[in-house]
């Protein structure tokens, strides 16, 4: 009986051995340069039911729709677009007004925010 409980831990112990270093040196991912995050905040008192963020490069255009953003909701989105060279954003409401702004020109961050308010669309650097 206790061989048996010595055979246990040892097998444990080689497993948690194990995790612990693969963990340990696995190296954490790093986005590659070409990206951009846009932190899309909806400060109304109403779900928009989409927002739409579009962007181009030399050779590729490209639109990324965020769909039933909550009130205070906040939500965070990798786009394969160079910084700095900007992207439109176009706030949709349910009456099917919307808003809309060109952003993301600050070439020194990969990190932008857009603040959606009911009367216009803050655009900055940074999170919210």
């Amino acid at each position: 009986m206790r061989q048996y409980a010595l055979i246990i831990a040892a097998g444990l112990g080689i497993v948690a051995g194990s995790l612990l270093t693969l963990f340990w040196q696995t190296p954490s991912l790093a986005l590659p340069e070409r990206t951009l995050i846009v932190h899309v905040q909806n400060r109304t008192a109403e779900t928009l039911p989409s927002v739409d963020i579009g962007y181009a490069n030399v050779d590729t255009q490209q639109k990324t729709t965020i769909l039933q953003l909550q009130p205070g909701e906040t939500r965070s989105v990798v786009l394969n677009h160079e910084p700095g060279l900007g992207y439109t954003i176009e706030a949709h409401f349910s009456d099917g007004l919307s808003l809309g702004v060109c952003g993301g020109r600050h070439s020194e961050s990969r990190v932008m925010r857009e603040v959606i308010m009911p009367e216009g669309i803050l655009s900055g650097i940074g999170e919210p």
